[in-house]
C-alpha cells in the first residue's frame, strides 16, 4: 500500500516539468519592431531587438537601446529562420509593437505578409501596421530617439497619441486590416511614415550613438497622413487635412485642434472635445445615395484678430466657420477618392449593403466604378462648449 501511495505521488510530478516551448530570457531576442522592403528576388525584412544589457543596467551606458539585424530572402518565414545566423538568441516576437511596410510592398500587395503575421503563433494582434512614404523600413527602424527610449515603442505610442489628439492618423491592428481588405464594401488605409531632416542644438535623434554627440542635423521619424489602398494594394495618399476629413467622416476623431477664418483679418482656433459621425445610405429612385451627418462639440482655442466672441451675434458665426472648413476637408477627401484614387475607404458599400442588401447584391460587382459616382450629402452640426478663460482679446479697443 505504501509503495502504491508513493508511485501516485510521483507520477503527478512528471506532468508538471513545465512548459515544453518554454525559454530562459537570456536566451531570446525580444522583437519590438519589424520593417519590411521589396529586393528583386524577394524581401529585405529588418527586426529592432531590444538591447537588453542597456535596458537592464542601473547605470548610464555608451550603448544604443535596441540593437538591428536585417536579412534578405524569398520570404518572411525562410527570412526570419535566417537570423539564426546572426545572432544566438532566438527572435521572440510576443512584444512586436509596430510593423514598418516598404511603400513598393504596399504597392505590390500585402497579402502574403499579412498571411505570415497572421499564421505565427508567436505574434500577438495588439501590434499596428505602418507604411513608409519616400524612405524604405530599414531607414525607418534605424533612426535612433534616444530621449525617448525604445525607437519602436515611440512609434507605437505616438501613433495612438496622435490618433487620439490629433486625429490625422489612424491606428490599425491585423485583424481590422484583414477584414478591411476582404469586405466587399470598405478599403483599409493605413498611417504612413516618414524621415525628415531637422537642424537642432539638442542633438535629438540620429543613426548612430557616435554621430549622436556630434551632429547638429537630426533624423526623425513623422507620421505623414494616410496611405489609401484597393484591397491589399497601395493606391494613393492623403494629405493632413484629407485624412482628418476622413476621420471625422467614419466617426474617428475624439480631438483635435482646427481654425477658421471669418474674413481675411480673424482666425479662429477651435479645440475639438468631441466629434460624432452618423452616416445612412437612402435610395433616389432606386440608385444609392449616402447622406454623413457629423456632430462636433469644440472649445475656442485662440482668436488672432479683432473678433469679440463673447458677443451675442458672434456666436452662430462661430459654428457656421467652424462648420464650413470641417465641411471643406470633408469634402476634399470625398473628392481625393472618388476622383483620383477610386476606393472606397468609407465603408459606403458595407453600409448599401447592411440597409439595401438587394440593391447590393446588383451593384457589389461593380462597386469601384458606382463608389466614383454615388452622390454624398455631408451635414456638419458645430456647438461651441466654451469661449475660453476670456472672451475678448486684449488689444480689442472699446469703441467709444
Amino acid at each position: 500500500m505504501k509503495k502504491l501511495l508513493a508511485i501516485l505521488s510521483i507520477v503527478p510530478i512528471i506532468f508538471l516539468s513545465g512548459c515544453w516551448s518554454s525559454r530562459e530570457i537570456n536566451t531570446m531576442a525580444i522583437v519590438i519592431g519589424i520593417g519590411i522592403d521589396k529586393t528583386e528576388s524577394g524581401y529585405l525584412v529588418t527586426v529592432q531587438v531590444l538591447n537588453q544589457k542597456a535596458i537592464a543596467s542601473k547605470k548610464p551606458v555608451d550603448e544604443p537601446s535596441v540593437i538591428l539585424y536585417s536579412e534578405e530572402g524569398k520570404n518572411l518565414e525562410e527570412i526570419m529562420r535566417r537570423f539564426t545566423t546572426k545572432t544566438s538568441s532566438i527572435l521572440y516576437n510576443a512584444h512586436l509593437r509596430i510593423v514598418v511596410i516598404g511603400e513598393d510592398v504596399a504597392k505590390d500587395g500585402i497579402k502574403d505578409i499579412l498571411d505570415f503575421f497572421a499564421r505565427g503563433h508567436e505574434f500577438r494582434t495588439d501590434f499596428f501596421f505602418v507604411i513608409t512614404k519616400d524612405t524604405t523600413a530599414n531607414r525607418v527602424l534605424s533612426i535612433l530617439t534616444p530621449f525617448e527610449g525604445v525607437p519602436g515603442m515611440k512609434m507605437f505610442d505616438s501613433l495612438k497619441n496622435s490618433e487620439d489628439t490629433w486625429a490625422s492618423t489612424k491606428s490599425i491592428r491585423i485583424v481590422e486590416l484583414v477584414n478591411d481588405i476582404l469586405a466587399d464594401g470598405k478599403n483599409p488605409v493605413i498611417t504612413g511614415v516618414e524621415v525628415t531632416d531637422e537642424i537642432t542644438d539638442n542633438k535629438m535623434a540620429t543613426t548612430s550613438i557616435d554621430a549622436l554627440k556630434q551632429t547638429q542635423v537630426t533624423n526623425r521619424t513623422k507620421y505623414f497622413g494616410l496611405g489609401a489602398f484597393k484591397k491589399d494594394k497601395l493606391v494613393g495618399w492623403l494629405d493632413e487635412d484629407e485624412s482628418k476629413g476622413y476621420n471625422y467622416i467614419i466617426g474617428n476623431v475624439k480631438e483635435t485642434v482646427g481654425y477658421a477664418e471669418y474674413g481675411q483679418k480673424v482666425k479662429i482656433t477651435y479645440e475639438v472635445i468631441s466629434a460624432k459621425s452618423e452616416i445612412k445610405a437612402d435610395l433616389v429612385n432606386g440608385k444609392p445615395t449616402m447622406n454623413v451627418k457629423i456632430d462636433i462639440i469644440a472649445n475656442i482655442g485662440t482668436v488672432d484678430g479683432e473678433f469679440d466672441v463673447s458677443k451675442k451675434e458672434n456666436e452662430k458665426i462661430l459654428s457656421d466657420i467652424a462648420e464650413k472648413k470641417v465641411k471643406l476637408i470633408c469634402k476634399k477627401v470625398l473628392n481625393k477618392t472618388q476622383k483620383d484614387l477610386k476606393t472606397d475607404i468609407f465603408e459606403f458599400g458595407e453600409v448599401i449593403h447592411r440597409e439595401y442588401p438587394k440593391v447590393w447584391e446588383k451593384i457589389k460587382d461593380d462597386w469601384n466604378n458606382e463608389f466614383v459616382n454615388i452622390p454624398v450629402k455631408i451635414t456638419v452640426d458645430v456647438k461651441i462648449n466654451q469661449l475660453g478663460q476670456i472672451t475678448k482679446p486684449f488689444f480689442i479697443k472699446e469703441k467709444e
